[in-house]
């Protein structure tokens, strides 16, 4: 079990694997970021389920740096890592970024405000120390004929050996560094608790098959 302080963000999915750069303005969240990177709490950020209070129309630059905005209801799964402050600006800003590490449920929040933190329990695959090797090669063959030969840099990637011979559960993972569906669909792939499952919802995506 885990605190976790949570930042929500709408029509964002992230997995582990995964860094996440962060343009922090709300005071909030700008004392969330300099709160857990002092304390060494690693921070979570979801996907929302909904929108609880509208952000206030903004009449100037100031104005939204001294406010908070919308409010969410964020999914009770989400990924999380140590966050790493880049830059702070003279007039508050942070440029940060988010290592995520692992998969993680929300069991119960211990704190609302100023921001929300929460316990939770880490996520693991049931098939964790599995291996799918033919169905990895099916969903990268399938990417590598999607991109052609005009993104020679990804096909690289995509083609080198650490990348080929990476494990099934990182490659579940890592794929989406280059692979984007619609967020709630991603959410769906980040909460599948198999990896065989999520290369089958993959390769089905690929093919044109919708997640139900």
């Amino acid at each position: 079990m885990a605190e976790i302080a949570l930042f929500p963000i709408p029509e964002l999915v992230a997995f582990p694997g995964h860094e996440v750069p962060l343009h922090i303005f709300e005071p909030r969240y700008r004392k969330m970021v300099t709160d857990c990177v002092a304390a060494d709490r690693p921070i979570g950020v979801c996907h929302t389920r909904k929108e609880i209070r509208a952000a206030k129309p903004s009449a100037s630059t100031e104005e939204a740096l001294n406010s908070n905005q919308a409010t969410y209801l964020p999914f009770e799964v989400f990924s999380a890592g140590p966050c790493r402050i880049h830059e702070t600006l003279p007039d508050g800003r942070i440029h940060a970024s988010i290592d995520m590490t692992a998969r993680y449920r929300v069991i119960e929040e211990v704190q609302t405000l100023p921001y929300k933190i929460v316990r939770a329990e880490l996520l693991a695959d049931e098939d964790a120390a599995s291996q799918y090797v033919a169905l990895q090669k099916e969903i990268n063959d399938s990417l590598l004929a999607l991109i052609g030969d005009e993104h020679e840099q990804l096909r690289k990637i995509l083609s080198e050996e650490s990348w080929v011979t990476q494990s099934s559960e990182d490659f579940s993972y890592r794929i989406f560094q280059f692979l984007k569906f619609e967020a709630d669909v991603m959410q769906q792939l980040l909460e599948c608790n198999s990896i065989e499952s999520r290369l089958h919802l993959i390769g089905g995506l690929l093919s044109g098959n919708p997640v139900h």
